[in-house]
């Protein structure tokens, strides 16, 4: 890997998609303005348009190169006139992502994100399967993993994700199948299905608010089919200098995360994990934030322990000191919520039809103020043992978060009124420029800040 190589020819491709906009936008006009023969002059300039940035991205493709030197530092130059060269030492990573699309797998591609530390500008790379794979041995070697993969309750849960998801697929099949046969196409047909899921739902609620009903299951169904796929061939590892995970199965990646760069590890809980006694844990490395759990906990099972740093520990199962403690919690669903209850009532003198689909979002909203509350009780900061721990309320979620970066960076901001109470908002801020606020925190739960 010491000499120079070229990237794959989809970095030509992702290089021509960045320039849609320069084609698109001088269409629209001649569109609305319905001049057939403007628009065939416009798509003459723009295919000819096209053929030269096509020219210019496969110049700057055939000009580019990368290269790993003998140390394990990886020089990436970006070449057509101007030359734009960007080095990484494998000390100075924090994580790495490796990607493969359908497309990219039909055509051998990978694409590799590199986070480096204390950055949040990463470096992409379009290479071939055998390339990253290669490049990621040498910037993350796996040597002597510990290997999980879901059994058991995780994978029934997985199994039940699965399931939802494909029932939705036989009922779409079910209904293309036995439209007639005089439907145009299968976009037809579903939209048919929708509308009789609609018409049933309309014996309860709104026409309208019927449709937004099945649109919101059916969106919901795909993301749980999605969800169902990347969770195929999925197994979690650690080795004495990472964190790693895969997975996939139309969608494939890896992740590998440098355990001395970790920021925290975040178990997120909800009603749903409460009532399975499963939890996720996610956790973050410089910049790299995953949207997937890097493995599902059961609780009281030592996986949390062996896949975590050994310092890893939860926050106490306790309510926090709620004396004098600002009412902002409740503000953001307290003030929606009550406008609706407002809108409500008024509706049901006014607008009869309008009531009941103002229940739905009375109902969301006060889900959000019991959340706040839940809030309320649980928001704190304690240090244990040398280990920072973290309880948030965002949304519907109660974060608990294990810190085990050192260098970290505190934000303590206080109101006229939170310096009456000695309170004070905290703000941590980590490699990556990441932010996570805890709200109105006793200044004696701050000792460790020399407040």
């Amino acid at each position: 890997m010491n000499r120079e190589k070229h990237f794959h020819p989809l970095a030509a491709l992702h290089l021509l998609r960045k320039t849609l906009l320069v084609y698109l936008l001088p269409l629209v006009q001649v569109l609305f303005d319905r001049n057939w023969d403007a628009l065939h002059a416009a798509l003459r300039q723009e295919l000819v348009l096209l053929f030269f940035i096509s020219a210019v991205c496969w110049a700057v493709y055939y000009a580019s190169r990368w290269q790993v030197d003998a140390e394990g530092t990886v020089h990436v130059s970006w070449r057509l006139g101007v030359r734009l060269d960007r080095a990484l030492r494998a000390e100075g990573l924090a994580a790495l992502v490796l990607e493969q699309p359908l497309l990219y797998r039909l055509t051998g591609a990978c694409r590799v994100v590199l986070y480096p530390v204390g950055q949040t500008k990463t470096i992409t790379l379009y290479l071939t399967r055998q390339q990253a794979a290669a490049l990621a041995d040498v910037l993350l070697p796996v040597t002597e993993p510990l290997w999980h993969a879901p059994k058991g309750g995780e994978k029934l849960a997985f199994t039940v994700l699965g399931a939802n998801g494909l029932s939705t697929l036989i009922l779409w099949w079910l209904a293309i199948h036995q439209t007639q046969s005089y439907a145009p196409d299968a976009q037809t047909a579903a939209l048919a299905q929708l509308g009789q899921l609609a018409a049933l739902a309309a014996r309860w609620l709104p026409l309208g608010m019927a449709w937004l009903l099945v649109l919101a299951g059916t969106l919901f169904c795909i993301s749980l089919v999605r969800s169902a796929l990347q969770a195929v061939h999925y197994t979690v590892w650690r080795t004495d200098t990472q964190l790693g995970s895969r997975g996939g199965f139309i969608r494939r990646y890896e992740m590998r995360l440098r355990l001395s760069q970790l920021n925290y590890a975040d178990l997120r809980r909800s009603p749903a994990t409460w009532a399975l006694h499963y939890c996720p844990v996610f956790v973050s490395a410089g910049a790299c934030r995953p949207e997937l759990p890097l493995f599902v906990w059961r609780e009281g099972t030592p996986l949390l322990r062996e896949l975590l740093p050994e310092m890893a520990q939860l926050p106490p199962d306790t309510r926090a000191d709620t004396t004098d403690r600002s009412m902002i919690f409740f503000l953001p669903a307290g003030i929606p919520l009550a406008l609706c209850l407002l809108l409500t009532a008024v509706s049901r003198t006014t607008l009869p039809a309008l009531t009941l689909p103002l229940l739905i979002p009375t109902g969301v909203f006060a889900a959000l103020l019991g959340a706040a509350a839940v809030g309320w009780h649980r928001e704190g900061v304690w240090q244990q043992q040398g280990q920072l721990l973290l309880c948030r309320q965002h949304r519907f979620h109660l974060h608990q978060l294990c810190v085990f970066h050192p260098d970290t960076g505190f934000t303590a901001l206080q109101s006229p009124w939170a310096v009456t109470v000695q309170r004070a908002n905290l703000t941590l801020v980590f490699p990556g420029k990441e932010k996570v606020t805890v709200r109105s925190v006793p200044l004696a739960a701050l000792d460790f800040l020399g407040i």
